[in-house]
């Protein structure tokens, strides 16, 4: 009994010894991966820690607070790309990332934002997703088919306030407004703006006017072909030779082609701008839009008057207007270039407000005695 106990003894040290000899290497062999993989783990963590959570970086700011301005237009990828610059964040990518991923938003909400040093690129994100200003920005929304004397009580109105009037630097009148407009109708974007109380006429209205450049590139750029336009000589149309991206103007006079139901037509982009134009008086939806649009187009291949009830000169004259009645949106440009043809050379808008349609005069006078002269 004693010799199997003594037995039992060495077999029971000779495993602890063998445990004993099992060096710290060893351990590292057998469970390397797992070791590699939660280092990689931690490091991972370490990194996202020290992108999203550690704090910016305003330590060549002067003050603890640093008034940081997002303008109308600019765009999530633009903002991260000017914080990284600017050496507060560290990383573009992950505010990106951050911004899409909790906003849903490819442009950021404008206006002045207060970075303080206790910021991390967390906490800066969500004062811009959640539009946490530092500054209250003046709010401006300009309706489509607003004409300039429209866009000047709107602007005027909107710096007019007395807790704004006190912080003006230049002269907000609607007549000095109007003075500063009067060769931009048609070329104004409509849309919602928001601008510092202490901002210039002039950079209100320049966003205005490169927020129209912009959009209209856009449209030029991206959707060319499905619209059909091409160069004068149906070749491939050159971008650069109607929009010049460092003084953000439009070649306005350089006719090109576009193909659509209504057939080839040669035209500038004024044309188009004022067709548009024409569209926001006379339409309320894009497919009213797209129909009046195909009406007027056949109308000037006839060598008709227009006769738009918005432009009562297209009665007396033929063609277009000297200028755009009023500053359309993307809708009624898009319809301009892209018609519906439905063989119409007639339109009214019912007292119901219902658009009617006809290819003769006869029927265009039953139209109006049925829908417009019968209460």
């Amino acid at each position: 009994m004693l010799r199997d106990d003594f037995k039992n003894f060495l077999i029971i040290k000779k495993i602890e010894d063998d445990k004993k000899e099992k060096t710290f290497l060893s351990i590292f062999i057998n469970n390397k991966w797992k070791i590699f993989f939660s280092f990689i783990i931690l490091l991972v963590l370490f990194l996202i820690y020290n992108i999203y959570f550690s704090k910016i970086n305003l330590i060549s700011r002067e003050n603890s607070n640093y008034l940081f301005q997002i303008n109308n237009g600019e765009s999530v990828n633009y903002i991260g790309q000017r914080l990284y610059d600017e050496g507060i964040i560290k990383s573009s990518l992950a505010f990106k990332i951050y911004v899409k991923i909790f906003s849903g938003k490819t442009l950021a909400q404008a206006g002045i934002y207060s970075l303080e040093k206790k910021d991390s690129l967390v906490s800066l994100a969500n004062k811009i997703i959640k539009g946490y200003y530092a500054i209250p920005p003046v709010k401006i929304t300009i309706p489509e088919g607003s004409n300039n004397l429209e866009i000047a009580e709107i602007i005027n109105k909107a710096f007019s306030n007395d807790i704004i009037s006190s912080q003006l630097i230049d002269d907000f009148s609607k007549k000095n407004i109007l003075e500063r407009v009067k060769d931009k109708e048609g070329y104004l974007f409509p849309e919602t703006y928001l601008f510092l109380p202490n901002i210039y006429l002039d950079q209100v209205i320049n966003q205005l006017s490169n927020h129209f450049y912009n959009n209209l590139k856009n449209i030029f750029t991206d959707e060319r072909k499905e619209l059909g336009i091409y160069a004068l000589d149906l070749g491939e149309f050159d971008i650069s030779e109607y929009f010049d991206d460092n003084n953000k103007e439009v070649n306005l006079k350089k006719r090109f082609t576009i193909i659509n139901a209504i057939g080839t037509t040669t035209v500038t982009i004024k044309d188009i701008i004022t067709m548009a134009s024409f569209l926001e008086g006379e339409a309320n939806n894009e497919d009213a839009m797209k129909k009046v649009a195909g009406v007027l187009w056949n109308r000037l291949k006839l060598n008709y008057p227009l006769q738009i009830d918005a432009a009562t000169s297209t009665y007396k004259e033929k063609g277009f207007t000297k200028a755009p009645i009023n500053n359309p949106g993307n809708m009624a440009i898009k319809a301009a270039i892209n018609p519906i043809n439905t063989g119409d050379i007639f339109y009214i808008t019912g007292n119901d407000g219902n658009m009617y349609y006809a290819k003769d005069y006869k029927t265009h006078l039953d139209n109006i005695n049925k829908y417009l002269r019968n209460k």
